[in-house]
């Protein structure tokens, strides 16, 4: 993928976990083995679908997953062409589009994958036109490092949540919009 803003790749770099990748799960039992509910993103720094992770990879961490129902597990992804499976109920399926050119592919794939909750993660945001949304909900997020140059206005930000705010989408405005935002965020989660 290689993005140009990548966050994961500075830090890859920065600390040189690249030089040590392997391509093995590990999770850490006491929050897996917790009986409170948590929410888990999965694969914060990787692309679980990307097509050079072996698939026994992805069952080892489904089977985590499907033994663990307690928890919720967020799976995002900038390749949703790959999906393999459906999702367990635990997992919410989502995926990250920060721009038209972007937008209706993905979405699509979303729209076509089997999983009980779906999102859309706008982050970073950059240009993007209205779609009518059937998704359960969305993310919201700025470009941070590189200034202001590619922030979206609070025009644009309004208009997506009195847009999602209609369909009864669930808004999650990240952190780093706070200072554009200038008030209390809206930060809901699904059902």
């Amino acid at each position: 993928m290689g993005c140009w803003y990548c966050y994961a790749r500075k830090m890859y770099r920065r600390f040189k976990w690249e030089e040590g990748l392997r391509i093995t799960p590990s999770y850490p039992a006491k929050t897996m083995d917790t009986k409170k509910p948590k929410k888990i993103f999965v694969c914060s720094t990787m692309e679980l679908f990307h097509p050079d992770i072996p698939k026994h990879w992805r069952d080892m961490i489904f089977g985590v997953i499907e033994r663990h129902p307690q928890h919720t597990f967020q799976i995002l992804t900038k390749m949703p062409e790959n999906i393999d499976r459906p999702m367990p109920d635990n997992a919410w399926l989502g995926v990250s589009i920060t721009d038209d050119g972007k937008l209706c592919g993905r979405y699509q794939d979303l729209l076509d994958a089997e999983a009980r909750i779906k999102f859309i993660s706008f982050e970073p945001l950059f240009n993007l036109s209205y779609l009518p949304l059937r998704i359960n909900w969305v993310i919201i997020g700025r470009l941070t490092g590189y200034g202001r140059r590619y922030d979206p206005s609070l025009a644009v930000l309004k208009s997506m949540v009195d847009t999602y705010r209609a369909e009864k989408i669930s808004i999650f405005l990240k952190d780093s919009l706070k200072e554009i935002w200038g008030e209390k965020l809206i930060q809901e989660f699904p059902e």
